[in-house]
């Protein structure tokens, strides 16, 4: 009888460390899309700091790596089961920050002073939020109402990678951003 009360208590013991093993797997499985929306964020800092010191193209360059880690956080998010009100925001967040802000930032750096860069300097970002409110309170299927901000934040990297920015390109992008122009998802 205590051979058959030993190995149950081993049989226990080990279930409670599979247990725990699968508890620690699935929060590290939740985490993996955060995590690829934070690395998104990152790529949007970096581009900042690069524009800052000078490293235009380097610049741009980080605001194509963030849109890799967004092609893929809320695909892995959807394939893993673990999409969430959260991600949702943290998402936009961190693309108000890669495409929005750092675009604008790195354009602004390139550019000689005028007025209409001042009015791409706000309105392109701005329409980027308002783009992705818009979205978050009013989701679609099948299409984007409105270019998305990645879209039109890539648009101007790619262009900055060349040095070359155009502030009526900028305004017309953040028109597009705001407009109710079905834009079909990829």
């Amino acid at each position: 009888m205590s051979n058959t009360t030993e190995t149950e208590s081993r049989s226990t013991s080990n279930n409670i460390y599979l247990k725990l093993a699968d508890e620690y797997a699935n929060k590290l499985r939740r985490s993996i899309p955060n995590a690829l929306t934070l690395g998104n964020l990152a790529c949007g800092l970096f581009s900042l700091i690069m524009t800052m010191n000078g490293l235009h193209r380097f610049a741009a360059l980080f605001v194509f790596l963030a849109a890799v880690f967004d092609f893929f956080d809320g695909r892995v998010a959807r394939k893993l089961g673990h999409v969430s009100p959260i991600g949702a925001e943290l998402d936009s967040l961190a693309d108000v920050v890669s495409f929005g802000v750092a675009p604008t930032i790195l354009a602004y750096s390139i550019s000689q002073w005028s007025f209409l860069m001042i009015i791409a300097f706000f309105s392109f970002p701005l329409a980027g939020a308002w783009r992705l409110a818009r979205f978050n309170i009013h989701p679609t299927t099948g299409h984007f109402v409105g270019l998305p901000i990645p879209a039109a934040g890539l648009s101007v990297a790619f262009l900055a990678l060349f040095s070359y920015v155009s502030p009526l390109i900028m305004i017309t992008l953040a028109g597009f951003m705001v407009s109710k122009v079905d834009v079909p998802k990829l």
